[in-house]
């Protein structure tokens, strides 16, 4: 265990009992030179903290008041550990039967910013598989579950990701093309899946599905990777059949009911 002192980060140490210290406190706005006396600290120091935690939206300020409060953005960390949580749980048994059924890699798929990141995984039997390890960040322009995560993304949401995606190429297939990458998306929202043919990495294939959560929001993609050697276009078809299945199963159990989201 790293229980010695000398790992600890002093400033580090310090705004994480600044934050503990808001969150638990019956004031809703704190002042830097209170928390400053407080901690025994330099207010110059202090002030540092709380410019910093303010630039990255963990805290608010009030110019009225010259005080802070903490920020929604502990609001939006809470509920994506607890989205992470249930949905990897969740997950769990469909991904297996996914890798099972397949004998390929499975793969829980999620947007992380302006990319996608890997935060779950089951291989499966055959004696070649293609393996992202959990914590792999993806692009989103390539890819099966990634390019999945923006076809079925909000408007406005899409609109602003695709200006920050750098459309860069990895392989001949990668689409590089803002407009054309747009058509490519609309074409998987009809379809309902998204394949990835050697866009990412010559020599694989990947086939992804939507999962929705109770409310008709996309919450991740569900892809199975398989080399080339092993797609042909019968096994192709039957891929994209049991993917498609396997995101309507884990849609179900996050509580997706299409039809009543379709009457509300």
């Amino acid at each position: 265990m790293l229980d010695d002192d000398r790992y600890i980060i002093d400033i580090l140490n310090i705004a994480l009992d600044v934050i503990d210290t808001m969150a638990t406190g019956q004031e809703e706005y704190f002042s830097p030179s209170v928390l400053a006396r407080q901690f025994n600290l330099n207010r110059s120091r202090m002030f540092r903290i709380f410019k910093t935690l303010e630039r990255r939206g963990f805290v608010i300020y009030d110019p009225k008041t010259e005080t802070y409060r903490l920020g929604q953005k502990f609001l939006s960390i809470g509920q994506s550990i607890r989205s992470r949580i249930s949905l990897r749980s969740e997950a769990e048994e469909v991904l297996k039967n996914l890798a099972v059924e397949t004998g390929d890699c499975s793969y829980l798929i999620i947007l992380s910013g302006t990319s996608a990141i890997v935060v779950d995984r089951y291989l499966g039997d055959n004696m070649l598989q293609l393996s992202a390890p959990i914590g792999s960040v993806l692009p989103l322009h390539t890819g099966a579950a990634p390019k999945i995560l923006l076809a079925f993304m909000p408007e406005d949401q899409l609109n602003h990701v695709l200006d920050e995606i750098q459309f860069s190429a990895y392989t001949p297939n990668t689409i590089t093309n803002k407009d054309e990458f747009r058509i490519k998306l609309s074409e998987i929202r009809k379809r309902g899946f998204a394949e990835d043919d050697e866009d990412f990495e010559i020599g694989a294939y990947a086939f992804g599905a939507p999962v929705f959560n109770h409310e008709g929001n996309i919450v991740a993609g569900i892809s199975i990777s398989t080399p080339t050697a092993r797609c042909s276009p019968k096994r192709r078809e039957e891929l994209i059949r049991i993917v498609c299945i396997a995101g309507k199963k884990l849609s179900e159990k996050l509580g997706y009911q299409p039809d009543l989201i379709n009457r509300s």
